[in-house]
């Protein structure tokens, strides 16, 4: 990613939704072999097709954007490439290596706290809205869980796609979990994987509810946001983004100090026939001192434009989005803020995020959709945007006939 910083320039172009086509084909690497029915999709979306009796395999109405190609075959390691299609795309050769076997012994012991990790697991990827609820976990048996107690953290990848319907948005994934990492001291999560949609069959007042289902979630996602950044249209489509500045606490002495003072005035004394802790003014005072938080915050209330936020690369159709200080981002078509909750900054009734960039610039493409998803850390409603509310990448919120 570094060379996209070689040429940035303000830009702000509108939304084009133009469609290509990928082709290829996919090859045996020992004997150059073509590899028939492998699976050939795109990650997070909807394309996808299966190769012919000579390898080959067309992958139709793609729109622009950075992609990962996923290709799978039994018998075979799974091959992943990322793409950035901006015209008609021909990947000449994909090799595939086949599988080796292992014969060594294995001997699984049974995970006596699976199943709490399992369902302390579900809620973390799902989520706890309303349509969580009608999203499940069709073989859960291909997921690795494990709790490291000292760490306080929560892992799990999968050996196989695991199947997810979710009936409130009308798809099946099959999602292969790469990684995923919940960590209750600090209370982060991150997780990642490859998805491929296959739109649910349903009768027409199903499919009206999806539809419907599927523009709620859209409305006021991350995914919205930034296609609206890019088209220049924050304002119009119901976004506001103010700067907020966070701070350590001037009036908080440094963590460090604080506790080696609470230690120091909270030593034990000899009472009587028991140790009992001194109660004194000193004592007191660095109490007070610890109840303070540690960051404090500053909301600058004047919108910021999309202009001052996104600029152009060097690479056709990859965006980036920077910002010195957090961006939060209200959304005001919708109402309840389910997200982040301050008193201080008397936070409106409305969904509000926000964003806090750990690189100089998260990159992502006119799908609205975060190349280096590292590189920002979310805050309040995004943050709780999981699997149950996940569209693909390629949803078009103006089409009536929504995949």
């Amino acid at each position: 990613m570094k060379r996209l910083l070689a040429c940035l320039l303000f830009f702000l172009p509108a939304l084009a939704w133009a469609q290509y086509t990928v082709t290829g084909k996919v090859i045996n690497l020992y004997d150059k072999k073509p590899i028939e029915k492998a699976s050939v999709f795109l990650s997070n979306t909807t394309v996808g097709s299966a190769t012919s009796d000579d390898g080959s395999y067309t992958l139709a109405n793609v729109k622009s954007g950075q992609y990962e190609l996923i290709v799978s075959a039994v018998g075979y390691e799974t091959f992943t490439k990322t793409i950035v299609v901006n015209q008609q795309l021909n990947i000449p050769y994909i090799e595939l290596t086949p599988k080796t076997i292992s014969l060594n012994a294995v001997v699984v012991k049974p995970d006596p706290d699976w199943q709490q990790n399992y369902n302390i697991f579900k809620q973390e990827l799902l989520g706890s809205t309303d349509y969580a609820e009608q999203c499940k976990i069709l073989n859960p048996d291909v997921l690795n869980i494990d709790f490291d107690k000292k760490s306080n953290t929560l892992t799990a990848t999968s050996n196989d796609y695991l199947e997810i319907e979710n009936k409130a948005l009308g798809y099946k994934l099959k999602y292969r979990l790469t990684d995923f990492i919940r960590n209750f001291a600090s209370g982060s999560l991150y997780y990642q994987g490859d998805t491929f949609f296959i739109p649910l069959e349903g009768s027409k007042s199903q499919q009206k509810r999806w539809n419907k289902n599927r523009l709620n979630a859209y409305l006021g996602s991350s995914q919205h946001y930034l296609r609206s950044a890019l088209g220049n249209q924050l304002s119009e489509d119901g976004f506001k983004t103010m700067q907020l500045i966070r701070k350590p606490n001037p009036q908080r002495p440094p963590d460090s100090l604080v506790k080696a003072k609470l230690r120091q005035f909270g030593r034990m004394i000899m009472s009587g026939k028991q140790f009992v802790i001194q109660n004194n003014d000193s004592l007191r005072y660095w109490q007070e001192k610890n109840k303070l938080p540690k960051m404090v915050e500053y909301l600058v209330t004047k919108p910021l434009r999309a202009d001052s936020l996104i600029k152009r690369t060097d690479l056709k159709g990859i965006y980036a989005l920077g910002y010195k200080d957090i961006l939060y981002v209200i959304y005001t078509k919708k109402r309840g803020n389910t997200g982040y909750v301050t008193t201080s900054l008397k936070a409106p009734d409305y969904p509000t995020s926000l964003m806090n960039f750990t690189e100089p610039y998260a990159f992502f493409d006119a799908n609205g959709i975060i190349a280096n998803p590292t590189s920002v850390v979310f805050e309040g409603n995004w943050s709780t945007d999981r699997i149950a509310k996940l569209l693909p990448y390629d949803y078009d919120p103006n089409s009536a006939n929504n995949p």
